[in-house]
C-alpha cells in the first residue's frame, strides 16, 4: 500500500487539479473503469499531494476522470505533503504488475525520476532495465521529446503498447513529419503492425528527401470521405518503394491474362515472400486445364510472376 500512514479522506473534485497530468503514468482511461466507477464508486483511494490550496493527483488520474464522468462530487483520497522516490517506484511497480503501465508510462516514469526526484543516471538506467527499456531511452532529451509528442500519438502508443524500438524513429523525424503522423493516427483505426511499419517507412522517406511528396499525397488521401488504414499504408509504401507500383502494374497485367485462361493467382501482400498461390477451377465432366497438361506458355507467365517477387 502506498503511504500507509495517510488516512483516507473525502476530497471535493473542485479542490483537485484534475487535468494536471505531471505524475500520470497509467495507460489511457478505459470505458470499463468508467462503468465500474458509475456502478460501484471508487474502491481504491487516489493519492494526492498538497500543492498550495489545491491537490495534485499522484496516483489515480483515470479514477478521477471516471469520477467526473460519473457525476461524482468528491473522491476518497490519501493526502501527502511530499512524495519519496521509494513511494513513487512502488507506484510504478504496482502499475507494471497490474498491466496498467504502457510504453509511454514507462518512459514517463524515467522522466519523473530525473525531473522531480533529481535521480542520477545510474538510478535511471537501473530502472529502465527493469522496465525493459533500451539504454537510448535513458537520455533525458530523448525522454522529454517522447512525452512531448502530440497527445493523439502518445495515446495510441500507450493504448496499443507499441514497442520502444518503433518509438525511437519518431524522434528522428522533423516536426512536419510528426504532424503528418499525428494526422494519420487521427484519421482511422490503425492496426499495430501498420503503425510500426509506417513509422519506419516515414523515417526512410524523410532520409530519401521525399517527405514533401509524402505529405502532399497523404493530405490528398485524407480528403476522401472514408479512409482505411490499408489506403494510408499503400500510399506510404508506394513512395518508400517506388518500384512497387511498377511491379504491381506488371503483375496485374499478368493476372488479367491468367484470369482469361481460368486461372486465379494470389500474390503475397507487398510482394513479401518467395511463393504465390495458383488456383485452378476443376469441374466435373470438364476437361482439365491445359496447364495441368504442361502448357508451356502459361507456365512461362507463372515463372515471370515469381521472378517479380
Amino acid at each position: 500500500m502506498i503511504c500507509p500512514e495517510s488516512n483516507v479522506v473525502s476530497i471535493p473534485l473542485d479542490a483537485i487539479q484534475c487535468d494536471n497530468n505531471y505524475f500520470k503514468i497509467s495507460k489511457p482511461l478505459s470505458r470499463e473503469l468508467v462503468r465500474s466507477v458509475l456502478h460501484y464508486g471508487i474502491i481504491e483511494p487516489v493519492l494526492l499531494i498538497k500543492w498550495q490550496e489545491q491537490y495534485v493527483p499522484v496516483c489515480g488520474h483515470n479514477r478521477i476522470i471516471a469520477a467526473q464522468e460519473a457525476g461524482m462530487k468528491d473522491v476518497p483520497a490519501k493526502i501527502v505533503t511530499e512524495l519519496s522516490m521509494d513511494d513513487f517506484l512502488q507506484i510504478v511497480s504496482v502499475k507494471l504488475y497490474n498491466n496498467a503501465l504502457g510504453t509511454i508510462g514507462k518512459i514517463k516514469s524515467l522522466y519523473l525520476l530525473y525531473d522531480y526526484f533529481n535521480a542520477d543516471k545510474k538510478k535511471v538506467m537501473a530502472r529502465a532495465q527493469e522496465l525493459s527499456l533500451p539504454a537510448s531511452l535513458t537520455e533525458f532529451k530523448n525522454i522529454r521529446s517522447i512525452i512531448e509528442l502530440p497527445p493523439v500519438i502518445i495515446q495510441y502508443i500507450d493504448s496499443r503498447s507499441i514497442s520502444p524500438k518503433f518509438v525511437m524513429p519518431i524522434l528522428r523525424l522533423p516536426q512536419s513529419s510528426i504532424a503528418l503522423l499525428e494526422k494519420i493516427t487521427s484519421a482511422c483505426q490503425l492496426r499495430v503492425n501498420y503503425f510500426n511499419s509506417m513509422v519506419v517507412m516515414i523515417e526512410d522517406i524523410y532520409r530519401m528527401g521525399k517527405d514533401k511528396l509524402l505529405g502532399d499525397s497523404i493530405e490528398l488521401l485524407l480528403t476522401n470521405e472514408t479512409i482505411l488504414d490499408d489506403d494510408i499504408h499503400n500510399c506510404i509504401y508506394s513512395i518508400r518503394y517506388p518500384q512497387y507500383t511498377e511491379y504491381m502494374v506488371r503483375i496485374n497485367e499478368i493476372k488479367k491474362k491468367l484470369n482469361a485462361c481460368g486461372i486465379k493467382v494470389d500474390i503475397p501482400a507487398y510482394l513479401e515472400g518467395d511463393s504465390i498461390n495458383v488456383i485452378f477451377e476443376v469441374k466435373k465432366n470438364k476437361p482439365l486445364h491445359p496447364l495441368l497438361k504442361k502448357d508451356q506458355d502459361i507456365l512461362g507467365l507463372i515463372e515471370l510472376l515469381i521472378g517479380l517477387l
